[in-house]
Formats: structure tokens, sequence, C-alpha cells
């Protein structure tokens, strides 16, 4: 079961986020008659994982990768050469965060604390130092159940899952942190862990040479991030002997909007947490003060902060840094550069059918709109389920209660940028946009999730394929079900889940989907210059029912009279550019 949302929700994180907890067996629980694997000599500690006879495959769990002072860059940790570590639990999990109206941090399962720079990794039993296995490492999970998805492609994967700081602990900005600290830590936190994984993954089997990056939501958004890292050279600016990555999977890839460090913006959050905390010290700096407070007061003032601001907004998110930062430019900009500036060689792209909420009467989320169903159906957070309530028929009402929503989703734009999204995502009687919540809806769906996943595509071209993800409800998150989660062992068809999760472990595999392991039934994928992508869709609406997967026309995909495309150009123009897109 998943067992984290925090800058989530999102699926995995970038200002929350807790792991997923997993059914795997305990040490305690192995056989003695099974094979323990090797211990590993990490340098600077060994670690000691175990067997999973139900899998067949070798766990370790809790490697601690990194450790870092607080607001400062991750580093190695000191050696211990003669200790064993037993890696048969997680760590700690880092501090959780929320957004705004919603208390996520309630939500987390698991000791939190500063000190959680820890790996995971999963391998099938006979891996060993020269296997050269194909590896994938996923952002955002501390510990995710990986068994199923690599049993499915035939046991030949190795996977990692990462731990980074998130909330203020990782991406805390303004002016004092860049002088005294580093930007974007949970982000850096994330690029050492890939470069512990070049370091150290052939010793668990893996093939450095051959690594495939993952994410889903702000793992999604991480994965883009990486890709436009550095300058879209990482390599060079980290003088690195080989890439950290080669491939890159992008699940509903979220982008917040972006601000540069020094912002007003910026500033605001880190001095409001500084009054809250009274970290001011009777100076004008503010930074001793956050370094020192006691972590859990800052955790808890970061979730109060965030959860005073509008609903579903997300306070602690990634920064601009200028020239020679980790992020020097806008995503949406840096994605429309040269090819050849851009990290990874190939691309993968999913995003859900209803990324921003689809409200329904028949749907499985219709008989309560409380906590409970917010945790099964992430889709439904994104936008103010109040709004659902709107029932007035007053042309003046709606436009005022569609503006206010609008100013707390783009507080950047002025009155003119509302207007033109407002013709763009308009009020229409038997169209995708018949209330306010559905407006809403879908243009953070489209602003946030979907239109940063076809931008990403659209960057390696010829060397990307796309998808589209539309069983069942389809709302956020719901796919994460199927290649990670519950619906391994939940109701659904063979031939759905192996339609779309075979294709991923054949990406992971080879840097194709089109070489699914686990059945024939997908159409071939086409590379997404041809402006074709994969729609995954079953019989039913029931998730048990049959896959019928078919290739679809990105341009005849069309809302509101426009296509996919056109409103993703849209929010690529000078209104996206002014909302931080």
């Amino acid at each position: 079961m998943i067992r984290f949302f925090g800058f989530h929700l999102f699926l995995t994180s970038l200002a929350i986020a807790a792991p997923f907890s997993t059914p795997s067996e305990p040490l305690s629980a192995v056989s003695t008659l099974s094979p323990r694997p090797p211990i590993i000599d990490l340098g600077y500690t060994r670690v000691q994982g175990y067997y999973n006879s139900t899998d067949r495959q070798y766990w370790w769990k809790g490697i601690r990768y990194a450790v870092a002072d607080r607001f400062q860059a991750p580093r190695t940790p000191a050696a211990h050469d003669h200790e064993i570590v037993d890696a048969s639990s997680y760590g700690s999990i880092c501090w959780q965060a929320t957004a705004g109206g919603l208390n996520l941090s309630t939500i987390a399962v698991g000791k939190q604390s500063e000190d959680c720079l820890f790996l995971s990794i999963n391998a099938p039993a006979f891996a060993r130092v020269g296997s050269r296995l194909p590896v994938l490492v996923w952002i955002h999970g501390g510990g995710v159940d990986f068994s199923a998805f690599l049993t499915n492609a035939g046991n030949n994967i190795i996977a990692v899952a990462v731990q980074y700081r998130v909330g203020p602990f990782g991406f805390l900005a303004g002016r004092e942190i860049a002088e005294h600290g580093v930007l974007n830590a949970g982000l850096l936190d994330q690029q050492f862990a890939l470069q512990w994984v070049q370091e150290h993954i052939a010793k668990f089997g893996g093939d450095p040479h051959h690594v495939t990056i993952w994410g889903d939501s702000a793992g999604g958004g991480s994965v883009m991030n990486h890709i436009v890292a550095n300058g879209g050279d990482t390599q060079h600016a980290l003088k690195l002997e080989r890439p950290l990555f080669h491939a890159a999977i992008g699940s509903s890839v979220f982008l917040a909007p972006q601000c540069a460090y020094k912002s007003s913006a910026a500033e605001a959050v880190s001095q409001a947490l500084a009054e809250t905390l009274g970290c001011h010290d009777g100076s004008a700096s503010s930074y001793d003060g956050l370094r020192r407070v006691d972590s859990a007061a800052l955790a808890q003032a970061a979730v109060d902060l965030a959860f005073s601001k509008p609903f579903g907004i997300w306070t602690f998110v990634p920064v601009l840094e200028g020239d020679d930062g980790f992020l020097r430019e806008r995503a949406s900009v840096a994605l429309t550069g040269n090819r050849s500036q851009l990290n990874g060689e190939r691309y993968m792209g999913i995003n859900n059918l209803h990324e921003g909420g689809k409200f329904s009467p028949t749907g499985p989320w219709a008989l309560q709109l409380g906590v409970l169903t917010y945790v099964r159906n992430p889709g439904l957070v994104f936008t103010d389920p109040n709004l659902l309530e709107d029932a007035t028929l007053d042309p003046a009402e709606l436009d005022r209660r569609f503006e206010a929503e609008l100013e707390h989703l783009f507080p950047t734009l002025d009155a003119n940028d509302r207007l033109a999204i407002s013709r763009q995502y308009p009020l229409m009687n038997g169209s995708d946009a018949t209330s306010t919540f559905e407006r809403i809806s879908l243009i953070y769906g489209d602003a946030f999730l979907v239109c940063p996943g076809y931008w990403t595509a659209e960057a390696f071209g010829s060397s990307a394929w796309k998808g589209t993800f539309a069983y069942g409800s389809s709302t956020h998150g719901i796919d994460a079900e199927w290649y990670l989660g519950m619906i391994w062992n939940g109701r659904h068809s063979e031939s759905a889940l192996n339609s779309f999760t075979g294709s991923f472990e054949g990406f992971v595999q080879t840097y194709d989907p089109n070489n699914n392991p686990a059945t024939l039934i997908n159409p071939y994928w086409p590379t997404y210059e041809t402006q074709g992508e994969m729609y995954f869709k079953t019989t039913e609406f029931d998730t048990a029912s049959q896959a019928i997967p078919r290739i679809v026309e990105t341009s005849s995909q069309v809302a509101l009279g426009v296509t996919q495309l056109d409103r993703c150009a849209f929010w690529r123009s000078e209104v996206g550019s002014r909302a931080g897109l």
C-alpha cells in the first residue's frame, strides 16, 4: 500500500513526500536456508541485505547514501570500515510538508527526521558483480515494493528507490540561503544519489552504463529537472566520467510555477518561517535562527504556513538559480533548446486523462469527498472540492469565483492574463468545462501536469515516446497503482496490467517501450515526432475489463474545441512565461 503523500499526494514528491510501505518479508521471516545476498563494501561502510523467498529477490533497505547539514549540500557519510549494517529495514523518512488546505503531513507513516538520506535496492537473487543488469532509479519513494514489477519483467532489472529532503529542508530559498547554504537541496540530494549509483551499483550487479530514472508527479517533475539540470550538461558541469543516467521516464510530470531564488515570493516564504519561529534574534538576518531551530518545530511551522495558503497551492518548490546553478531557466524555455543540451538520450512520458480531477456522479469517489477519498483519488486534491457545491446560475458570480481561483493559482498574472485564460477555457455546456470545478481542473491539469510532459517529449523528438493513461477513473496518481502498487494484487485484468506496465519494463530494459516482456497486445508505439501516442484504455470503466490500447493522434485530443497541443502552446506563450512555467 502507498504510505506517503507529500509534495504529493503528489505521488512522489518534491515538496513533500513520504515513502511507500512494502509487504515484503522481514528478515526474521526469511528461511534460514535462504541464500543471503553478499555483503556489499561501499567504502565508507558495508551493508548486508536479505533474501525474499517469495519473489526470489535480494533486498537492501535503508542504505545511507549521504548525510547533510541543514540547508547544505549532501556529502559522503563518514567511514566506518569494519561496520556491517543490517539493511533489512527502512530508515527514517524525511520531514513531510503539505499544500494549501490539505494537511498531508498527518498521513505520513513512520519516523520523520532530517537524517533521512537513504535508498533501497531490489535485485534478482542471481545478481552479482559482472551481471551488468539494467538499472532503474525511482524518484520518489523511500521503500517501494518493486518485486512484482521486476518479476513481471523477467527478473533482470535492478531497482533503486531514493529518499531526499522536502519542504523547507529541501526547498527553502532566498538570498540568505543562497549566501550561506545551497538552493534546491532536495534536487542536489537526488543528483548525489545518482552519483552514488554510478559509483556503487555494479557491486549489486547493475550496469552503470544503463541507468533509467523514473518519477511520478513531483518525482516526474524531478526527472524533468534533471533532464535540463546544469544547462543540460551535468556530466561536464560535475566533471564526471560518464552521464548520471541514459534514459528517463516522466509520469504525470509536475511543473510548479518557477521563480528566481531571490524573488519577493521566495523571500516572503523564508521571512514568514523566520517570524513564526522567532528566528530574527533582533537583527535582519534569519538564517542562523532557521539553521538552529529544532527540526520538528521547523517542519510544523512549514506545514502551518503551507496549509494556510489557498487550496492546492505548493509553498516549497524548486527555484531558478541563474547561469551557474542547477536550474538556470524556466523549464518551458530549457526544453526548447538544442537536443544536445539535454541530459539523457531517450525519454518516455505518460499522463493521466484527468490529471486535474474529474468528478462524476457515478465515479468511485462520488460517495464522499473526505480525506479518505483524497488519499484514494489524489486527482481530486488539486481542485477545491468546495467548487463542487457551486450551483449558482448567476454569470457574474460564476465569473467572480473563477477569477478568484485563477488569482490563487497564478498570483503573478494580471487581469488581462486571467481574461486570456478565461477565454482559452470558457464555461461551455456539453463540454469538458460545464462548471467552475471542471474549468479549474482542466486548467490545473494542463498547466502544471499535462503540458510539461508534452514539452519534455517534444524536446526529445524521435527519441521519445508518449502515452495517455485512461484506465478506470484515470485521475492523478492512479497509474502508480498499476506499475508499483495495489493493482498487482487487486482487481484488474492481466491484459490491462501487462499492456501498460510491460511497456515501462521494456523501456527500462532496452530503452524502447515496444520491447514489452509481458505481452504482445500493444500496437507498436510511434515515436513522438510522428505526433502519435499510445492511448491505454479498457473495454469498460471497471479495471477488471480487457485492455484495448490504441494509437491516437495528439492533435485529435480536443477539449473546449481546442487541441491539446494548442492548449500547451498557450501555456508556453507570454501568459505562461509570466505565470512562471
